[in-house]
């Protein structure tokens, strides 16, 4: 019994995000397989913390009964609206079969790659007790205690709790943090039927997981081909810093870098085709990472510079260039000062050192040869990276590292990624979307003689 709830656990909030993102009026018509698995995933555990909040604001005790009953009401009725919807709707691999027989040889072996490690950091998962710092100290916290109450009590801070002012209440580490994470660790706890803090971490499993979907299926309507979009996947699902925080599961910043990134890959779609349901899934994740850690909020707000790039192409750049000047002379004209931001006590203050950044990012493992295949796309890719094409898109990688550089170089924020404690967990969150960057660039190098030469053939 408590396997087949586990599972229900597992699956109930997927079917739950296909079938609504299969909606009539988003208009799914042009969508692969694994995008639709990817984002179903991602949308589907996020609606079901939305559930639970809901069910929690109506007073209802929250329950495997009682949630999985509302989830279970929603995929029925997501399912019925998309009922006249072509099912199913596109299929990935149209052209595997013209695939050479050694594609199809390297093809296999990559999969079974990805596959190996995925099912090794389930293990990790399943074998290792709850581990992370931060997972037990300002996350699983506040899961522990809705999961043994049936309700979402109220953190404040220590100061707070101990003065006694609120009867009821609770602290931990981060307690304005948003709820998603600990909520769904609560869905898996109450789906197992006993609070297990190994096996309530399997989401981060099944996060990895539609990243990977998700990643593959937008690279193959991208265009690309079915060994080029399979070989990224492997190189994104490879990364030893994501594999360690789907192996250390409890963190939100694997979240956080999934709905980035699932956001970015879709709002580069919209750009490129405008396609409303890519509009609608950039526009749905992108406010979603507001819902899973506090600087979701900054990372929503990247999306504005290249959102004013595409309706007013040359005007907007100007004026996001002129903004960015603008807003670094304010820093500097600040000086050190105190302020909330967020949630956050920031202390303002400029000191740039970048020996940490190289560290981390070109002579450690942390990220394989990823940075060295950054700058080498870039380096090639450079004369057109502000063509109207690419435009917006160079936009938005440009607001993320902007975002990056002011937290690391102007406040006290640095100090984090001087002991190397936060550095690369800020990085993660931009990692998917960066690499799909590099694999759009590199198809269109590699597209771009072959076009001419196909050109050339028939003239």
């Amino acid at each position: 019994m408590e396997l087949f709830t586990l599972v229900v656990g597992l699956c109930l909030p997927w079917l739950l995000g296909i079938a609504w993102l299969r909606a009539p009026w988003l208009k799914a018509t042009d969508v692969t397989w694994p995008t639709l698995l990817g984002y179903g995933y991602l949308g589907g555990i996020l609606l079901t913390t939305l559930v639970m909040r809901l069910l929690d604001a109506l007073g209802i005790r929250l329950g495997f009964f009682s949630i999985g009953l509302a989830l279970l009401l929603l995929t029925v009725t997501g399912a019925w609206l998309g009922r006249r919807e072509p099912w199913p709707i596109k299929k990935p691999g149209a052209d595997w079969h013209s695939l050479a027989a050694w594609r199809k040889i390297v093809y296999a072996v990559v999969l079974a790659a990805i596959l190996i490690r995925l099912a090794g950091l389930g293990l990790e998962i399943v074998w290792r007790p709850l581990f992370p710092w931060d997972a037990w100290s300002q996350w699983a916290t506040k899961a522990r205690v809705w999961y043994e109450l049936g309700h979402m009590a109220t953190f404040v801070p220590a100061d707070v709790w101990l003065s006694g002012e609120l009867a009821g209440a609770y602290t931990d580490a981060a307690p304005h943090y948003p709820p998603a994470i600990p909520l769904i660790q609560v869905w898996m706890s109450y789906s197992l039927g006993r609070w297990d803090d190994s096996l309530m971490n399997l989401p981060w499993l099944l996060c990895a997981v539609a990243l990977g979907l998700a990643f593959y299926g937008q690279a193959r309507q991208w265009q690309a081909s079915p060994l080029f979009a399979l070989i990224f996947t492997y190189f994104l699902l490879s990364l030893p810093l994501l594999d360690v925080h789907v192996a250390l599961a409890g963190y939100a910043d694997l979240f956080m870098g999934a709905f980035y990134g699932l956001a970015a890959m879709a709002f580069f779609h919209c750009t490129r085709k405008r396609d409303f349901w890519q509009g609608a899934m950039a526009l749905l994740f992108g406010l979603g990472c507001i819902l899973i850690k506090q600087p979701g909020i900054a990372w929503a707000l990247t999306f504005l510079p290249a959102l004013l790039i595409v309706f007013m192409p040359r005007a907007g750049l100007v004026g996001t260039s002129l903004l960015a000047a603008a807003g670094v002379a304010t820093l500097f004209v600040i000086g050190e000062n105190d302020f909330h931001l967020f949630g956050y006590h920031v202390h303002l203050r400029f000191a740039a050192d970048w020996h940490p950044f190289w560290q981390n990012m070109m002579v450690m493992d942390n990220w394989h040869l990823f940075w060295y295949l950054v700058v080498a796309a870039l380096v090639l890719s450079f004369p057109r990276l502000l063509a109207p094409s690419f435009r917006s898109m160079t936009v938005l990688l440009l607001s993320a590292a902007s975002f990056l550089a002011v937290v690391f170089f102007f406040t006290h924020a640095q100090a984090w990624a001087e002991d190397y404690t936060t550095i690369n967990r800020a990085l993660l969150h931009i990692v998917p979307m960066l690499l799909f960057y590099v694999m759009v660039l590199f198809r269109e190098a590699v597209s771009l003689p072959m076009a001419m030469t196909t050109r050339r053939k028939l003239t």
